[in-house]
């Protein structure tokens, strides 16, 4: 199974497991309307300020190269998401195989994240608008000037999936779950498994995830 086609279907048995199987419809279980649109956007506004774009502020600073990475990931979730209620996904894989970029370029980076913003919030409020082509589009093309290729965007989408889907299982909701796995988050712990054992299926992840967490 190829990884884009492998995510989708992750990402539908989050979806189904966290907002019951009518979130198609766009609503949850409980009956909050989902906007996948909004999420998208929303995410790439936060990865924007991963870089140093402000003329007043910090003008030294490095760029967070690793955290634009972490909400690209984010909007890879919402953007499948987005893409399988609008029932039109397959399209997809034909990025299962694209090259990145040698070079990260930052203001190539910001520019595609705007358009991003732009593009998702225009069809959040017009409703008729089909956006999923442009916006997939866009992603690659910020997935390839990252200096990302499918196999890590897998890689990273996977823990990220994984570390979900065991919150939402050890009281994520409620707020009975633990973030904080000693000194680091959670989220810290999960990629470095993965580091460590880059060949880990989704299913050997979660275990791992079990296996440390009963350790606090």
């Amino acid at each position: 199974m190829n990884h884009i086609k492998q995510m989708f279907e992750l990402q539908m048995k989050l979806n189904n497991a966290t907002n019951g199987e009518i979130w198609t419809e766009g609503a949850t279980k409980e009956g909050r309307p989902i906007s996948w649109l909004r999420c998208i956007y929303m995410e790439a506004a936060e990865a924007i300020d991963s870089f140093n774009w402000k003329h007043w502020k910090d003008i030294e600073s490095e760029n967070d190269i690793d955290n634009a990475k972490v909400e690209l990931v984010d909007i890879w979730h919402f953007l499948m998401s987005e893409a399988i209620h609008y029932g039109d996904a397959s399209f997809a894989e034909i990025y299962n195989d694209m090259v990145p970029e040698r070079d990260i370029d930052p203001e190539k980076m910001v520019e595609i994240f705007e358009k991003i913003v732009a593009i998702s919030a225009s069809a959040n409020v017009d409703k008729s608008q089909n956006s999923l082509y442009q916006l997939f589009a866009l992603f690659f093309q910020a997935l390839g000037n990252m200096a990302m290729d499918v196999p890590e965007l897998y890689k990273r989408y996977l823990v990220k999936n994984q570390l979900n889907t065991f919150r939402q299982d050890h009281g994520y909701k409620d707020g009975s779950y633990v973030k904080m796995w000693g000194a680091v988050e959670d989220n810290v712990v999960a990629f470095n498994i993965m580091e460590e054992s880059p060949e880990l299926t989704p299913e050997q992840l979660y275990t791992q995830l079990e296996e440390a967490y009963a350790q606090l």
